[in-house]
């Protein structure tokens, strides 16, 4: 049935309820039958209500249709989340992509990692920047949904950690961090036989960030971390704490200090040091901090892969600015940034003592 045809056939019975209402109900009799004025046919009135059922149905359809979008893959609007450890390379990835692509524009929130996915299960955000893969608990979740994010490794980072400018132990073996870390090496006497600090203050950005679960599931091993554990609210809360407590040791994520041309990275080197840590391998008695090449020839101890998943399932900005960070131009960023692009390589040179001047 058409439209025009469902209009009409509402107009009647409004119609005829009116006229029912101002006359009032006829009977006559005839031939001792009792007949109503308005009576109708049973297949007149089917015919009625299902032109009126057809009419809300077409409503709810109306009110129910997807929703259109206007975004595409380089311009609109898109909100997107971020692991905050993770802040500076995405401020970078963010304005460049914008300046690439002027009718674009990311809405960048930086939060925990557990406050990360939260925000794209409930879709608030098209994409998330993050430092794990979903676990099956979240998979499930978006199966309900009927979607399926796409994940992508774009980057390998790395925990750094960093100890105030007057400690003395810039050089650490990873087994003694292990057991600084788990509590089980309270002094920094224990953990250098030359160190005359007292006991030793983990410091981190917050419960729930990715640094904290990276360490807790393989270091700390216990969902209670120690009790020289101690939470800030951000990193650059845990720099300026470090820089004023001699101590304390910070953990944060690289990309704070990996770049050695931005100007925050610059003043943040100036209050702390980078500690240097031997490798996984026993045979190694090298100590290697979290640089670039070092975290592409895995020698640095404590890195981690960066993923960017896409909730969008449609070819939307979301979409475009995940092709973006996978691609040359976002690679390149990383690269300049000090991290390990996912597709790109990096060069590595070797240099002979004796070739250098």
């Amino acid at each position: 049935m058409e439209y025009s045809e469902v209009i009409k056939l509402i107009k009647r019975i409004l119609k005829m309820k009116k006229m029912n209402k101002k006359i009032g109900t006829r009977i006559t009799q005839k031939k001792g039958k009792r007949y109503d004025l308005f009576k109708m046919k049973k297949d007149h009135i089917f015919s009625l209500f299902s032109a009126l059922s057809a009419f809300l149905f077409l409503l709810s359809g109306c009110n129910n249709a997807a929703p259109k979008y206007t975004d595409t893959p380089t311009s609109g609007v898109v909100k997107i989340a971020v692991d905050e450890t993770l802040a500076p390379i995405l401020d970078s990835e963010i304005s460049t992509f914008m300046a690439l692509y002027k009718d674009a524009k990311v809405i960048a929130k930086y939060e925990p990692e557990a406050d990360v996915f939260k925000d794209m299960l409930n879709d608030s955000a098209s994409i998330g920047i993050t430092a794990r893969e979903l676990n099956d608990n979240e998979k499930a979740a978006f199966k309900k949904q009927v979607i399926d994010p796409i994940t992508t490794k774009i980057a390998i980072d790395a925990i750094a950690f960093i100890i105030n400018n007057e400690n003395s132990s810039g050089e650490i073996t990873f087994p003694r961090m292990k057991e600084i870390l788990s509590g089980k090496m309270k002094t920094w006497h224990d953990a250098d036989d030359q160190n005359k600090l007292g006991e030793i203050k983990v410091v981190f950005d917050n419960m729930k960030s990715s640094t904290t679960r990276l360490l807790r599931d393989s270091i700390v091993g216990n969902e209670k971390l120690p009790g020289n554990w101690f939470a800030m609210k951000n990193n650059p809360e845990v720099v300026d704490y470090v820089s004023k407590n001699k101590d304390a040791i910070g953990i944060l994520g690289v990309s704070w200090i990996s770049d050695a041309q931005d100007s925050l990275t610059v003043d943040f080197l100036k209050k702390v040091k980078v500690v240097a840590l031997t490798s996984n391998d026993p045979q190694d008695r090298e100590y290697y901090k979290p640089y670039q090449a070092y975290i592409a020839l895995k020698n640095y101890p404590v890195c981690r892969n960066i993923y960017v998943i896409n909730r969008e399932a449609r070819t939307g900005l979301g979409t475009g600015f995940a092709g973006y960070l996978a691609g040359e131009s976002g690679q390149l960023i990383i690269k300049k940034m000090g991290l390990m692009p996912a597709t790109q390589s990096v060069r590595l040179v070797h240099l002979h003592p004796e070739n250098v001047q």
